[in-house]
C-alpha cells in the first residue's frame, strides 16, 4: 500500500484501543462529558451511547438490484475502489443492534476501514479484498464475516445462476447474539482522557466530522448534484426543501430506495472529498491519499467549497475555501471520495436546471 493511503489510519490506529486519543486531543473533563453526549456519526443525541458503530459493506455493482438498509444508515460512504465501473458502498449504523436488514453484503474495503477506525467500527462483511484483509490482520480488528458465520448470522437468498455477491443479507438481530462468541465487543473502549468520576464519558468516541452550525453562509440555490464516478456509475441527489434532505438517485435517474421500506433514501449532508487515487500493485484496486484534499459540502440547499484533512477533535477537519474552520450540521451524511480518475466529475445544478459552481 502507499504510505499516504494509510496516513490517516497509521496516525489513528496507534491509539484506537485507547479511544483514539490522538484525534481526541487533551480535552478537559467538561469537553469529554460533552463528547459523550454526541453521536459520533451524526453529532446528535446518541441513541446507543457507549456502543461501537457497525460498518456494513454493501455490493453496488450494476447487478445489484434491491439494496436493504440504505435509508436508515447514519453515514453512507461511496467510492470507486476496484476497476473502472462500479463503486462500492459502506453503510454505517450507530451500533450493531441498530442494523436493520442490510445488504447485499459484500467484501470489506480498506478505504472505509481507514476512515472509520477512530470510531472503532465493527466490520460486517462477506470476505475481504486483499488490502482490507491485510489491514484487519495487521491491526487485529475482528469482523463479522459471512464466510465464517454463514447462515448463523446471515441470510442466503441465492437461486441457481445468481452470483453470491447479491445473495447475502444480515441484520443486527441476527449478528448481535453471535458477536461475543467470535470475540467482537459491542462496547466502545474508553479513552485515557475520560474522567474517572464521569461514567457517562467512558467509551465515548471522537466524532467522524466536526459537527455544529456552519459559521459562514454557503452559496444558495444548489438544488441538485450528480456525483459521476465512471461512465457506468453515478449517484444523484435532489434537495427537498420540505424535509431539508437530499434525496438519492441511481445512475439511471431512478430513486435509490430502501428495500426494507420502499422509501427513497435521503441525507442531511452531502460531502464530496477530492483525493489523489492511484492504482495499486494488483493493477485493479484503487488507493486514496487521506492526508488532505479539496471538496464540496452541501446542506440546506447551500454549497461550500471546502478543504479537508485529518482533524484533532474529529476524524476529519473541514475548512471553507478561505481556510476558516467549517462545522458540519448534525444529521445523516453521504460522503463520496473521488479524484483524478478519468471521467469523474461533480455536476451542480440550480432550481432552473442550469449548471453552477460552488464558488
Amino acid at each position: 500500500m502507499k504510505k499516504c493511503t494509510l496516513a490517516l489510519a497509521v496516525l489513528c490506529l496507534g491509539a484506537v484501543l485507547a479511544g483514539c486519543s490522538l484525534f481526541a486531543g487533551q480535552a478537559d473533563p467538561a469537553d469529554a462529558a460533552q463528547t459523550a453526549a454526541v453521536d459520533p456519526l451524526t453529532g446528535e443525541t446518541p441513541r446507543w451511547p457507549g456502543q461501537r458503530p457497525a460498518a456494513v459493506f454493501v455490493h453496488n455493482g450494476m447487478d445489484a438490484g434491491r439494496q436493504w438498509g440504505i435509508g436508515e444508515a447514519s453515514v453512507v460512504l461511496e467510492a470507486l475502489t476496484e476497476g473502472d465501473s462500479a463503486t462500492s458502498l459502506c453503510l454505517v449504523y450507530p451500533s450493531l443492534e441498530a442494523v436493520p436488514r442490510t445488504g447485499p453484503v459484500a467484501q470489506a474495503r480498506d478505504l472505509y476501514l481507514q476512515l472509520l477506525v477512530c470510531q472503532q467500527a465493527i466490520p460486517v462483511q462477506r470476505g475481504a479484498g486483499v488490502y482490507a484483509a491485510n489491514f484487519l490482520d495487521q491491526y487485529g480488528i475482528l469482523a463479522l464475516d459471512a464466510l465464517s458465520l454463514g447462515v448463523r448470522g446471515f441470510s442466503y437468498e441465492g437461486v441457481w445462476g445468481q452470483p453470491d455477491q447479491v445473495s447475502w443479507t444480515t441484520s443486527g438481530a441476527m449478528l448481535t447474539p453471535l458477536a461475543s462468541s467470535v470475540g467482537v465487543s459491542l462496547e466502545a473502549q474508553p479513552g485515557p482522557d475520560s474522567p474517572e468520576d464521569d461514567p457517562d464519558a467512558e467509551g465515548s468516541l471522537p466524532p467522524l466530522l466536526p459537527f455544529g452550525e456552519p459559521a459562514a453562509e454557503g452559496k444558495a440555490g444548489a438544488s441538485s448534484v450528480e456525483v459521476v464516478f465512471s461512465a457506468d456509475a453515478a449517484t444523484g441527489f435532489t434537495y427537498d426543501p420540505d424535509s431539508g434532505r437530499y434525496l438519492m438517485s441511481r445512475a439511471d435517474g431512478s430513486p435509490q430506495t430502501d428495500a426494507n421500506t420502499g422509501a427513497q433514501a435521503g441525507f442531511d449532508n452531502l460531502l464530496v472529498l477530492y483525493s489523489a487515487p492511484s492504482r495499486r500493485d494488483d493493477g485493479y484496486s484503487w488507493g486514496y491519499d487521506l492526508t488532505m484534499g479539496a471538496g464540496l459540502y452541501l446542506s440546506g440547499g447551500q454549497v461550500w467549497s471546502i478543504l479537508w484533512m485529518p482533524g484533532v477533535d474529529s476524524t476529519l477537519a473541514i475548512y471553507s475555501s478561505d481556510g476558516t474552520a467549517l462545522d458540519i450540521r448534525p444529521g445523516s451524511s453521504y460522503i463520496a471520495l473521488m479524484g483524478s480518475v478519468a471521467g469523474q466529475e461533480v455536476i451542480l445544478r440550480d432550481d432552473a436546471g442550469a449548471e453552477m459552481t460552488a464558488s
